[in-house]
């Protein structure tokens, strides 16, 4: 019974708004993460196993700005036995994301024009007591490097927790405010042709409040563990999306 009354009242008692001074902090560690990739090649990855996770910073993890937290983790992946057009394919098809990545409720292509593409998400993340919904519009960069070579940077800075989501009380708040658990979140690709696959890097920058205090005990969980699980994951779903037959090819370009 405490739990749930814990569950219950975790809106309320911990809400909390977004600074312009985090996100200014954000957007400077973001700027020095995309110096250190330019001209990044996605490191070596099991063939067929497991994605391999590691700290994207060499600071430590998550990194404290004023007011919030930066979740900064790479995690590299094998896609066997696929094209590299195969894969960008899965990327760029925001229309089928719903299919492949079991943490959205909805997911759709808003606008595309050459290798830009901006889509929309109904992202559910879920953590032990805190089950938040959020609305997300991602802003997704695509070029090609080098024959074989391709690179994505993707921006999700339109990020709206959804209140009861689903229900006649559904309430959308404004961007930067509600609990704090994902306020941001870059996503930097990096694709290369390997043999008969794909060799595939993912380094992703999520930006997040900072834990309460006393509240650490159900705030830690949720702002360092999901971050790493979430990227997993998205190297999991996208290996099982590219590998599936019957996979839609929308015309990228």
């Amino acid at each position: 019974m405490l739990l749930l009354l814990l569950a219950l009242l975790l809106p309320a008692q911990l809400d909390t708004k977004l600074e312009p001074r985090t996100v200014a902090a954000f957007d400077a560690y973001a700027k020095t993460v995309e110096q250190e990739l330019a001209g990044h090649r996605p490191s070596p990855a099991p063939s067929g196993g497991e994605p391999v996770i590691w700290q994207g910073g060499a600071r430590k993890n998550p990194i404290d700005v004023p007011d919030g937290l930066i979740h900064d983790w790479t995690g590299t992946i094998f896609f066997a036995n696929v094209s590299i057009d195969r894969v960008l394919a899965v990327m760029q098809d925001f229309d089928h994301h719903l299919q492949w990545y079991p943490e959205l409720m909805r997911s759709r292509l808003i606008r595309h024009s050459g290798n830009d593409f901006t889509g929309y998400w109904r992202l559910e993340k879920k953590e032990q007591l805190v089950d938040v919904v959020f609305d997300v519009t991602q802003e997704a960069h695509y070029a090609q490097v080098a024959p074989g070579r391709w690179t994505c940077r993707a921006y999700a800075k339109d990020v709206r927790e959804v209140r009861d989501a689903g229900t006649t009380h559904e309430k959308i708040l404004p961007i930067g405010e509600g609990l704090g658990v994902f306020w941001r979140g870059y996503y930097y690709w990096s694709l290369e042709t390997s043999g008969s696959g794909v060799l595939a890097e993912l380094r992703t920058l999520s930006l997040s409040r900072s834990i309460p205090t006393g509240m650490g005990w159900i705030m830690k969980p949720v702002l360092q563990n999901v971050p790493r699980e979430s990227l997993a994951a998205t190297l999991r779903n996208t290996r099982k999306a590219v590998t599936e037959a019957g996979i839609p090819h929308p015309s990228r370009r």
